[in-house]
């Protein structure tokens, strides 16, 4: 493999990473670096993908990854934040055509990715050779893996940004795999000097040009329908930034007529339309323009394309099994006539072996001893949140039972089980009401979760503007400064603050952002003396809306702001051993209402609370996931079922 910079910073061979042996490095870009591994203890080739911007970061001889001065330390890792939740939101689905994330963890002062190893060739390479085209039927299987894997991806709220020949993996069995997604990438774009290290020219539509571009599912579908054009015609399509003012697009339906299906090439046009609001605005409305000529692309078993080599997958779960067995269509009213005969039949069987062995079914009755009785079924452990189901009570040995019919003694007989005794009045309104108040915490659980992933999402918008307002190149920039030792580098308007720039007080105080009236206003980030931090939305000088508050090591506060204090749905969670998560409604940071806390992994209260505290009626889980009711005054236990 040829060597490079990135190489060259990149761990020696024969590096172990846990139970991981590197062996071979598989690629390289300007956020990561991507090495072939051996899974010793599972014996197959997986891919580890390392957080490595060469932009921000720099290896140490010990090995250990470290941004490259101070002035990167933040970037560095809010963007290792980025991979590793982008990491997390791959680990949660599987999909035919997305490459699937065994697990990821942090070391070397970095994050790490474990993929399976999809061993094949890039599309790239199938396109490498001069003036390859894919043929018809090879196009289509690629558009509908794309298709396919796309909607799953866009469905859990995720953009790919890096779609390109050399991230589309087509197996030997032949299936095109997503891999190399750029959600950290696309995150960090606002932070970078050059654009060509966050996206591929040839493949980017015109909004990824822009910081503050708005993408989507049409970004997505603008690089695949490019993937799909270098396909067809051979070359990619003109670059978007080449497109402005006259566009010199030609499109596949005029250029490729005599080779191609005209619904086909039609949809790959549209999907490079300029213009993002020309294009499909999702996977659904995309494929619905290729008609007969991807049929039920939604639908449709993964196929293998021509000519591909069937050969054993390296390790791991087949994907063939995660697929849904195919159903064989029903026969109709022949099949139903042909199921009624086959009842008859059998009924008939029974009735007349009943009717010839009677004197035998008779006697053995008579005399037969009762069946060992079964052991009693172990109890299903209750989910958390919910209250077990009561214990199974033993048989009494002397409870009676009628003898068979025709018997001239009383044999014994299995004993059973009398009733379960009702729970005491007072410990059954315990139980009620306890449901109720873990159903209503269960609820506001759900809103402080959408509460809080908007939060970070708004917190990562406002490390954007602030990165850009920190940029040594912000155009009509200024420096103010004044008596008390505060100073301002950033865009002026009448002698006040007003744009971006970034101010550092007296006090050790740092706010970055966005600027109105001499006050951060809009998107911006702070970072107090005591290294408190927080980015999101200001209004007039105060942390007002969605963001996120955090003090390095003790504890993160995501979700919605008042002056500086968490008011509304959001999430608190400690940094320090136990981690505490407490999820519901706030009031001047404190949790106030229906709420779900969560203690590391020992216990789960789902209930009432005051002032941060466990306060009311509510249900709680230990590690066991048995949950029990109980009630609680200003944090403490003072009822409680057994």
């Amino acid at each position: 493999m040829p060597t490079s910079s990135e190489n060259d910073q990149a761990l020696p061979l024969g590096t172990r990473l846990g139970d991981y042996r590197l062996d071979a490095i598989i690629g390289h870009g300007g956020f990561g670096i991507t090495y072939r591994a051996f899974d010793t203890q599972l014996a197959k080739f997986v891919a580890i993908k390392e957080y490595f911007p060469v932009e921000f970061a720099m290896r140490r001889p010990d090995g250990e990854v470290a941004p490259r001065g101070s002035r990167f330390g933040d970037d560095f890792i809010w963007g290792r934040d980025r991979f590793l939740d982008e990491a997390r939101a791959l680990a949660r689905f599987r999909h035919a055509h997305i490459v699937p994330v065994l697990r990821y963890f942090e070391a070397n002062g970095t994050a790490y990715t474990v993929m399976e190893f999809e061993d094949g060739r890039s599309v790239a390479q199938l396109l490498r050779a001069p003036n390859r085209r894919l043929q018809p039927d090879e196009v289509r299987r690629l558009a509908e893996g794309l298709l396919s894997g796309l909607r799953a991806v866009h469905a859990q709220g995720f953009l790919h940004r890096d779609i390109k020949p050399s991230n589309i993996i087509v197996r030997h069995d032949g299936v095109p795999v997503l891999i190399d997604f750029g959600a950290a990438r696309q995150a960090m774009g606002g932070r970078t000097r050059t654009l060509t290290s966050i996206l591929t020219p040839q493949y980017a539509p015109i909004e990824q040009y822009a910081l503050d571009g708005k993408q989507g599912p049409w970004t997505d579908i603008y690089s695949a329908a490019a993937v799909l054009h270098h396909a067809v015609a051979g070359s990619p399509p003109p670059e978007a930034a080449s497109r402005v003012g006259v566009d010199s697009y030609r499109p596949l339906a005029a250029t490729q007529a005599d080779r191609f299906d005209q619904t086909l090439l039609a949809a790959i046009d549209s999907g490079l339309a300029f213009a993002p609001d020309d294009r499909p605005q999702t996977i659904a409305d995309w494929s619905l323009l290729f008609g007969e000529a991807l049929p039920q692309v939604d639908d449709t078993p993964t196929q293998r394309l021509p000519g591909a080599v069937v050969a054993p997958r390296l390790g791991g779960v087949s994907r063939e099994a995660l697929e849904p067995a195919s159903v064989a269509p029903s026969s109709g009213p022949a099949r139903s006539r042909a199921g009624v005969w086959i009842v008859v039949v059998l009924i008939a069987v029974v009735t007349a072996a009943l009717w010839r062995f009677q004197p035998e079914i008779r006697d053995l009755l008579a005399g037969a001893s009762p069946p060992d009785r079964p052991a009693a079924e172990t109890p299903p452990t209750p989910e958390v949140g919910q209250l077990p189901a009561s214990p199974p009570v033993s048989p009494s040995p002397s409870s009676p039972s009628a003898p068979p019919a025709g018997s001239s003694a009383t044999p014994p007989v299995a004993p059973q089980a009398p009733p379960a005794a009702p729970a005491p009045p007072a410990q059954q309104a315990l139980i009620e009401q306890a449901q109720r108040a873990a159903s209503d915490a269960r609820a506001v659980l759900v809103r402080a979760d959408e509460a809080s992933k908007a939060a970070l999402s708004m917190a990562g918008e406002a490390r954007i503007v602030a990165a850009r307002a920190a940029r040594p190149d912000l155009e009509n920039a200024e420096r103010l400064s004044y008596d008390d030792g505060a100073s301002y580098v950033g865009q002026v308007a009448a002698g006040k603050r007003q744009g971006l720039g970034v101010a550092d007080l007296a006090n050790g105080e740092r706010q970055a952002g966005d600027w109105d009236a001499d006050r951060l206003n809009g998107l911006g980030i702070v970072r107090l003396g005591d290294d408190t931090r927080y980015a999101g939305q200001w209004r007039d000088g105060q942390s007002t809306g969605l963001g996120v508050r955090e003090r390095p090591g003790i504890e993160r506060i995501e979700g919605n702001f008042v002056a500086g204090r968490l008011e509304g749905l959001g999430v608190r969670r400690t940094l320090s051993e136990p981690n505490v998560v407490q999820s519901g409604e706030f009031q001047a940071d404190r949790l106030d209402g229906p709420g779900v806390e969560v203690v590391g992994d020992r216990e789960r209260y789902e209930g009432g609370f005051r002032n941060g505290r466990r306060q009311g009626y509510g249900q709680v889980a230990g590690a066991d996931g048995r949950a029990r009711a109980g009630l609680w005054e200003d944090g403490k236990l003072v009822d409680s079922t057994p």
